[in-house]
């Protein structure tokens, strides 16, 4: 298999049982790729302990050959209805511990320094930070 998933995504059951999109409020931030390409896909595992620390969990639902989607089907359906991927636009979404769509950007524009950057000024990861994680 020439494109595997990172263990980030894979490696949690829990995840796989989670059916509604409310059932990480108050314990992950969720990062949702409506599409992914081979280079963010490669740097998903090197960024594997800074997503940890933020409390992420991340969905992919398309891309890098159509090797990812990591999410049963009622939760990949709740993804679509509530966020709406524009059609050939592959786009990152990022949820919030509040289960708010805090932000979104089109794949070509997304790195992890500007989703660390935006969830690492916010006040819940603020309060975090200070608590010791």
């Amino acid at each position: 298999m020439k494109f595997l998933l990172p263990a980030l995504i894979l490696s949690a059951p829990a995840i796989f049982a989670q059916e509604r999109i409310e059932d990480f409020r108050g314990k992950n931030r969720l990062l949702f790729f409506s599409e992914i390409d081979e280079p963010t896909l490669s740097k998903l595992a090197a960024e594997k302990e800074d997503l940890s620390e933020r409390d992420m969990k991340v969905f992919v639902l398309s891309g890098a050959g159509d090797k990812a989607h990591p999410t049963n089907e009622k939760l990949a359906k709740a993804f679509r209805e509530r966020l709406a991927p524009p059609e050939g636009e592959p786009t990152a979404y990022l949820i919030g511990k509040d289960g708010r769509t805090t932000l979104k950007w089109k794949l070509a524009d997304f790195t992890f320094a500007k989703l660390y950057a935006a969830i690492d000024a916010m006040p819940m990861r603020r309060r975090e930070m200070g608590e010791g994680g």
